[in-house]
């Protein structure tokens, strides 16, 4: 009988140890890739971030130009009109 409960309690003690390593390695893992993919989605946002940026300047420029554009065409229309 004392073979048996020695066995039990041996089981027991290295299974209660089994899953607290493996909780301890699955947690470490989730946070290595959980980090991973932040990376990743850090550097896809700041390649976005450039895209737009680069976006807004074409776009701003291309409204300077009809700004330009509309001016002259007003002041051709008021001296054609003197």
């Amino acid at each position: 009988m004392n073979l048996g409960k020695a066995v039990a309690k041996r089981i027991a003690v290295w299974g209660v140890l089994g899953l607290i390593g493996g909780g301890v390695a699955a947690d470490t893992l989730w946070r290595h890739k959980s980090a991973q993919e932040q990376a990743a989605l850090r550097s896809q946002q700041a390649a976005e971030l450039q895209r737009l940026a680069g976006q807004m300047k074409e776009l701003t420029d291309q409204l300077d130009a009809e700004r330009l554009r509309r001016e002259a065409l007003e002041r051709s229309l008021s001296e054609g009109r003197k």
